[in-house]
């Protein structure tokens, strides 16, 4: 592995409970455990992770079997603005910091599954080249699309929200099994709210094991 899972799961842990205390749409919160994760690695671990976004398709075992991030056009897997995935790369590694909540994604898709809050963290040379290729649990297939990448980013840097949050991530942020400080004494933004202040908690979430 490249971190290990007490990181991965004090990562996945710090950031949660930033999105969960700001009510976070779940449509954004792939790009931002990749985003706030690559950040986290930067700075913490030395390492140049980049997040990465496009279609993606992990196999969960056999009762969820497939969970995929796209849409089908043509008899092939595409990401676009709304149907999309983001990941983790890094020295030859793919990280999924949202992999622990593939169990309630699953359970939307209306699978009665039983599946643990596991990590994803995978050599690249591991991923599948097709669809048909990911057939047992742990397979993954991954699909970039730069563009979109470009289009996300751009729009990400002009919400404060956003950025904010991610230097509180970074800041907050202290590896296992150093203990976390909580809660947190945020600042809040905006002219109506400056000045006042919000106490976040955080809640070290379960991951229990590893895709």
């Amino acid at each position: 592995m490249l971190i290990s899972l007490a990181n991965y799961r004090r990562i996945y842990s710090t950031i949660h409970s930033l999105l969960i205390a700001d009510s976070v749409n779940s449509h954004e919160a792939s790009m931002l455990f990749s985003v706030y994760g690559a950040q986290i690695l930067k700075r913490h671990f030395g390492m140049a992770a980049q997040p990465i976004v496009g279609a993606s398709v992990y196999h969960l075992g056999l009762q969820a079997k497939i969970l995929a991030f796209g849409e089908y056009q043509g008899g092939h897997l595409q990401s676009s603005d709304s149907q999309h995935h983001w990941w983790i790369e890094v020295d030859g590694w793919m990280i999924d910091f949202m992999a622990p909540l593939f169990p309630v994604l699953v359970k939307r898709t209306g699978k009665n599954a039983q599946i643990e809050p596991w990590m994803m963290q995978k050599p690249l040379a591991k991923a599948k080249k097709t669809l048909a290729a990911v057939q047992y649990q742990g397979d993954f297939l991954l699909l970039e699309n730069d563009s979109l990448a470009s289009q996300k980013m751009s729009q990400m840097v002009t919400e404060k929200a956003h950025i904010q949050r991610g230097k509180l991530t970074v800041d907050w942020f202290v590896k296992a099994p150093k203990k976390m400080p909580s809660p947190l004494n945020v600042k809040l933004p905006g002219a109506q709210d400056a000045g006042k202040k919000k106490l976040i908690a955080y809640k070290s979430f379960l991951v229990s094991g590893s895709w």
